[in-house]
Parts: C-alpha cells; structure tokens; sequence
C-alpha cells in the first residue's frame, strides 16, 4: 500500500444534525487538504454525511466492524465524547471503538476531543482503554484530567475553527427557516436538557428587549432544541427565531451579530470564527476552557431554585452585552493550534505528512 492509501476511519456524533459537530468535521476534513489519507465517516445518517461533506460515509452501528476491520487507522473525534456525566451510553460506544481498534491491531488517536466529566468508574474505564493512545485534547480542564489519570496528551484545538472565514460561509441564510441580514442583534443560543440555560437566556433577552434591542434565537442542534427554543421564543416574543439546517446557515445568522450569548460550545466557537464577540453559560468543563482561551465571560450554569445565582450571571452577562469585545489576537492563537494539532496529527501519529499546511 502507497502512502497515498492510508484509510482514516474518524468516529464521532456525525450525522445526528449537530451542527457544532457537523462543523468540526467539515473543520477537519477541510485541514486534511491534500494530505495521503482517504476518511470514512462513521455516522448516524450515513447518506447526509456522505451528501453534505462529500466523503465516504458508514453506519455507526452496523457498518463498524467491517470499516474498522478496513481502515489502517482510527480516529475518535473531535468532540465531548468521553463523558458520562448525563448516562454510560455514549462512553460505551466510544470506548467500545478503541477497544474494537485495539482487537484488530488498527492504530488509533484521540483527537480535538475533550475530555470529561466522568465518574469514578467512568475515569478508571477510560484510563484502562486510552493507555497508550495518542491524545490530542482541546481544552485546558481536559488536558488536567489527562495528566490527573497519568495520560500523556498533546494541546490541540477545536477543528470547527478552522472553517473558512465566516464572510466566506454565505450570509444569505440558505436552509434557515426564518434567517434574516445581520442586523447587530442580540444572539441567544439555547440548549436542551438544561433548563437554568434557558431561564438565564430568558431573563437576559427580556432585559435586551426592554432597552429597545434587537434579539435572535439561533438553535445549533434543532432535533434537540428546537422545543426549549420555540419556549424561549414564547416567551420573548420580540425575538427573531433561526431554525439553521446548515453549518454555513448557522454562522449566516451569527454573523454581523453585536454579541452572542450561547448555551452550546458552538456557539461560541462560530462566533469567534465570525468575528462577533462571545460568551458562555458553563454546563461543562469544556465551555469554561473555550472562554479562557480567548478572554470571553463564562458563568456557572445556575443550580435549580436559586434565584440569586441566576439574577448574578443575567447580570455578569448584561454587563458584557452593554459592551461586547472580542480578543481577536487570542482567537488567532487558538486556530493556530488547531493547525498545528492536524499537522502533528498527519506527522506524528499517522505518519503520512501533508502536502499542503492545513
């Protein structure tokens, strides 16, 4: 076999309509460029996958053994796919593939993953199977927790920074239902299964309301939050609401923003990406890293019932709405080494090189 041949499996939460995920792997593959390597995709929805990044796609479930049996390596990422904080189900895949690598002698990295939260159990699970992996993590927490389990891990970052430009995404919302121009609105991104997120975006869109501003509701994973945000749409009726089928169409309706407040990772990621500044309600470890990395306000998600925790972040989070700024030099740090985590990628652990800088 050429080295032009390598065949790279890349596992992650593809094909569930994501749009955070959809965009690191269009992050990826776009960094792989012209480098030996061939990627298959393990994913939800084998054919969108296929459709939308133009790549060979398989069933996640179905089609692993067999792709795996094929690959000559594989690659767990990039995402927040090795925690257990909410259930067991998504570390038993993720683990479940590594370990599938391992019985077939297939060569595997951890890559643009973070890592955590996990239980106890859930932290000896994954030190038995990433043990001897290499580990390319994307934020600081994880890298703690990393050298915490005695795992020797690379500093990378997220691959959905290193997406084109964002004036080169298209800004005329294609495949959003209810899109508009970028208009220096106020931009709220909800997210399910926390509903203090969604009380803290409420309070704050009111307060932007009341003062004459302008709001939108962008939803970056619309088969899970579409009903939390039609509900904060309800009850900010002044708002604009942007249901996003696409990644380009999700940054269309971030661009221009004056200020973003996300309840998701992403959205705080496509709008440094895009020039607007950012901040972050923490659900995870990996929020709190994002901010750091690039100056942005992150507030602890408030804990149920405490209404004094939550008046304290609307109030951290007006303060930064009333003046919104962005380190723009930190956010080109942060893509820097997501280049530069590919490259190590491509020379150090698949050995083939590159033959354009990704």
């Amino acid at each position: 076999m050429s080295r032009r041949d390598l065949r790279l499996l890349i596992s992650g939460y593809y094909g569930a309509g994501n749009l955070g995920d959809e965009a690191l792997l269009a992050g990826l593959l776009g960094a792989l460029g012209d480098a030996p390597v061939t990627p298959v995709v393990a994913s939800l929805d084998p054919q969108a996958t296929a459709r939308d990044h133009g790549v060979a796609a398989i069933d996640r479930w179905r089609g692993l053994p067999l792709a795996v049996l094929r690959a000559d390596a594989v690659l767990s990422g990039g995402g927040g796919l090795l925690q257990d904080v909410t259930s067991t189900r998504s570390l038993d895949y993720y683990l479940g593939v590594l370990r599938l690598a391992r019985l077939l002698r297939k060569p595997a990295v951890v890559f643009a993953q973070s890592l955590g939260p996990l239980s106890d159990v859930g932290e000896h699970r994954v030190q038995r199977v990433l043990r001897g992996i290499p580990l390319g993590l994307r934020d600081q927490p994880s890298l703690e927790l990393a050298a915490r389990l005695g795992l020797p891990a690379r500093s990378v970052a997220d691959t959905a920074l290193l997406l084109p430009p964002c004036d080169a995404a298209g800004s005329d919302g294609s495949g959003a239902r209810g899109a508009g121009p970028a208009d220096g609105a106020l931009v709220l991104v909800p997210r399910a299964g926390y509903p203090a997120v969604c009380n803290v975006l409420r309070d704050l869109g009111q307060r932007h309301l009341d003062a004459g501003g302008r709001l939108r509701i962008v939803l970056l994973h619309p088969a899970a939050d579409e009903p939390e945000g039609r509900r904060l749409h309800a009850r900010l009726p002044g708002a604009e609401l942007v249901v996003p089928a696409t990644v380009s169409a999700a940054r269309s309706a971030l661009r221009g923003a004056h200020a973003i407040v996300s309840g998701r990772l992403h959205g705080m990621v496509f709008g440094a990406t895009c020039g607007v500044p950012v901040a972050g309600l923490a659900y995870d470890p990996k929020v709190a890293g994002f901010g750091a990395e690039v100056g942005a306000p992150v507030v602890p998600v408030p804990s149920g019932g405490e209404d004094g925790s939550r008046d304290a972040a609307v109030t951290t989070l007006a303060r930064f709405a009333a003046d919104p700024r962005l380190d723009v030099e930190a956010v080109e740090r942060l893509t820097a080494r997501a280049r530069a985590g590919v490259r190590w990628l491509l020379d150090e652990v698949l050995h083939v090189g590159s033959s354009s800088d990704p």
